[in-house]
């Protein structure tokens, strides 16, 4: 699938590559650092259950919001670029984002609700976190692939089907982690 751009797009496309915007997608790779941070925090987690209170630290922010709050060096330019990125790439990749946010907070919060922290992890709940980890870098794979223009492989799917999705497996994470603890 092939990319039409609007002339907005167009005059704006230029300055994006030197900024290390994708003059394609219109994102920035930086963005992915925002998970990574919690990701690297859920992966210490089997050996140190108390780093729990360190992923309550990381919440859910936006794209404009990362860049808002980021050291990027054209965080301006990257949240133009962002407001007026093709809808083709921008949908998904905020039903993604959508989706990562409900799989991060429903493990958190039902690790807490088992007292992670106070009583440890089981082999099955670090098995768990691990698989959880795993959902999360794939996920972060494909919003690589957005972020660098590749359509393919990913799947059109509406933002409404994609969280409608979440919604779901952020119970399944929760009755999960709760069986482990029962």
């Amino acid at each position: 699938m092939s990319i039409v751009y609007t002339d907005a797009q167009l005059a704006l496309q230029g300055r994006l590559e030197a900024a290390n915007i994708n003059p394609a997608s219109f994102l920035a790779t930086d963005y992915l650092n925002h998970y990574n941070e919690i990701v690297m925090l859920l992966e210490m987690l089997p050996d140190m259950p108390d780093m729990i209170e360190d992923c309550d630290d990381w919440a859910p922010k936006s794209y404009v919001q990362h860049f808002e709050d980021s050291g990027f060096t054209a965080k301006k330019l990257a949240i133009e670029a962002y407001g007026i990125a093709p809808d083709v790439i921008r949908k998904p990749f905020e039903a993604i984002c959508a989706k990562l946010d409900k799989l991060i907070v429903g493990t958190v919060a039902g690790l807490h609700k088992v007292g992670a922290a106070e009583r440890g992890l089981t082999g099955d709940a670090a098995a768990l976190i691990k698989a959880r980890i795993e959902q999360v870098q794939g996920m972060l794979m494909t919003l690589n692939q957005l972020i660098h223009g590749k359509l393919e492989g990913v799947k059109a799917a509406t933002k409404a089907e994609i969280v409608d999705h979440a919604e779901e497996e952020a119970a399944q994470t929760q009755a999960d982690i709760d069986k482990l603890f029962d």
